[in-house]
């Protein structure tokens, strides 16, 4: 690799991680405005207790807790009623079906009848209590647990605060996953823009779509799985039943982004996996509609698909690697072989270790996974804008009169079959030969540099007039001709501009400039068009006209 190209990739990585950055100073700074002065006033509770053999026994939290013979485990405090009234407590036990009660008052209790959780997706969630203002002297809070795991129960710290610090509190808890969402979400948005933009100018723009649905995709399924959005949702089910979705459509984006980046359409491998993704998506819909099998009961099949559709894309990647050692190629590979040990390692700690914090394990992945994919599609971006620069420089240069600086012959004769081809597309264009008298006796008597320089003060002279209307070509030595291709009734004037110019340059120089026109439309009077073959020739034989008359005036 080239020093220019390591030098256009570390820049854009530079510039990755410093949106990155950026963005998570925003979000800290934000969180940190939300949660100001709420520091150290969120309390652990103390003065736990329960009853065995109609005895209190103190009990310390932050520790496993043996259940009671009915395998439940129910603890009391005789003093935060009265300590902290209208205050909330807070505590992770949501996977304990926890019911919390103030004396006989029933203030919380966890239920998911609306939407179906399982113990991993519990565990993130916080079950926050609001002990009543108005208490009775005496009140004792008691909070039940069931369902423990082995008969026993592992319990967090249980804090009490006002509500703007409790919430603080579980913000800032969630402080990883909210910077991780931000950033998704701008770089899906920059990721559109860029698309769009690519496409108003006609470059490869399917492949930054592509990448802004899987980042949106990602991020709406990182927000609505978050134990923020989960607690403080108004529409819990909804909330849901967007996160098993977007979990289970989000990779479609990704095998279109393989598909039209690497050129894979002939695998149609791709196409039966996006095809499974779908079908997943909708007969869990059908299952749980119609049979009431809870989403989370089918979620192993979304990871199934999962895991098969990386392991295929990475190895077709590796197959096509050893065949063309395409260096955007490998970059893409790595990207994909970082999110699958991403993927994984999530899974097992979902599955397996049943730890909270999986999703976060899997939002670095899918950044990371983003960050390479974002600095490899920008390099052959800029590769490509080079490329295309490079032709268009050519292109203009195979289509340029070099002596006069206006289009050559070979751009008038394509512009001539763009006319035939979209005649409907045009107007009355007009068609205007012009030729230098003359100019054999100038090159004669005063040298070819004379005569060079009256074809160029030609040009300039039918450029200053006509290039406003429409395009001025050189198509021989000293013939030129410009194509006027919106209707125009005012001919007579524009060729009296040109006298006017032509008269100009004589006033000033030594070679005499003299210019013979003949005019054609491309429709006769009747609005009938014409073949481009009797165009032409009409606009030559006026132009030999127009010659002869000057030619018997020059004589007269």
């Amino acid at each position: 690799m080239d020093k220019k190209k390591r030098l256009i990739q570390l820049t854009e990585g530079i510039l990755l991680c410093c949106v990155i950055v950026v963005m998570t100073l925003l979000c800290i700074g934000i969180i940190k405005k939300e949660v100001k002065n709420t520091k150290g006033k969120l309390t652990e509770t103390i003065g736990w207790y329960r009853i065995q053999d109609n005895k209190k026994v103190q009990v310390d939290l932050n520790q496993k807790i043996k259940a009671d013979p009915q395998g439940k485990l129910v603890l009391y405090n005789d003093t935060i009623a009265q300590k902290y009234k209208g205050y909330l407590m807070t505590t992770k036990a949501a996977k304990y079906s926890v019911r919390i009660y103030a004396g006989d008052q029933l203030i919380y209790r966890y239920s998911d009848s609306n939407f179906h959780r399982n113990d991993q997706m519990k565990s993130k969630l916080s079950c926050d209590a609001r002990i009543p203002e108005h208490g009775k002297k005496g009140t004792v809070i008691k909070i039940i647990y069931q369902n423990g795991s082995n008969g026993s129960y592992q319990l967090d710290d249980i804090l009490v605060g006002r509500g703007d610090v409790v919430m603080g509190f579980h913000v800032q808890q969630e402080i990883v996953g909210i910077v991780m969402i931000a950033i998704m979400f701008f770089l899906s948005f920059v990721a559109l823009v860029t698309g769009i933009y690519l496409k108003h100018f006609k470059l490869n723009s399917t492949r930054f779509l592509n990448i802004a649905a899987f980042l949106a995709l990602s991020g709406i399924w990182f927000l609505s799985d978050s134990a923020l959005a989960q607690e403080y949702t108004s529409f819990p089910a909804l909330t849901g039943m967007i996160s098993f979705y977007a979990f289970m459509l989000m990779s479609v984006p990704m095998v279109h982004f393989v598909k039209n980046t690497l050129k894979f359409e002939k695998y149609k491998v791709l196409d039966v996996i996006n095809l499974l993704f779908y079908a997943n998506a909708l007969i869990q819909g059908i299952l749980n509609k119609c049979l009431k099998i809870h989403m989370v009961h089918m979620l192993f099949v979304t990871h199934v698909l999962l895991f098969i559709a990386v392991i295929t894309i990475v190895v077709l990647m590796i197959e096509e690697y050893r065949r063309t050692k395409d260096s955007e190629l490998k970059i893409i590979m790595n990207a994909f072989g970082i999110m699958a040990v991403a993927g994984v390692l999530s899974l097992c700690m979902y599955w397996k270790l049943e730890i909270p914090f999986y999703g976060t394990i899997f939002e670095v992945g899918v950044l990371i996974f983003e960050q390479l994919l974002l600095t490899s599609i920008f390099v052959n971006l800029v590769e490509q804008a080079k490329t295309r620069s490079e032709l268009e420089v050519y292109e203009r240069l195979l289509k340029e009169d070099r002596m006069t600086g206006i289009n050559n012959r070979t751009a008038f004769e394509e512009q001539l079959q763009d006319i035939e081809d979209h005649a409907q597309d045009y107007d009355n264009a007009a068609l205007i030969f012009m030729d230098v008298d003359g100019l054999k006796n100038t090159n004669d008597l005063y040298g070819h540099n004379a005569g060079d320089e009256l074809i160029i003060s030609a040009a300039l002279c039918i450029k200053n007039v006509f290039a406003t209307y429409g395009k001025c070509y050189r198509i021989g030595g000293d013939e030129f001709c410009v194509l006027i291709f919106d209707s125009i009734e005012n001919m007579d004037e524009l060729l009296k501009q040109m006298d006017q110019e032509i008269i100009k340059y004589n006033r000033n120089n030594r070679y005499y400039l003299s210019i013979a026109r003949g005019v054609s439309f491309l429709k006769d009077t009747e609005g009938k068009q014409k073949k481009i073959s009797d165009w032409k020739y009409e606009a030559d034989q006026d132009m030999y006209c127009n010659k002869k008359r000057r030619n018997i005036n020059d004589r007269l």
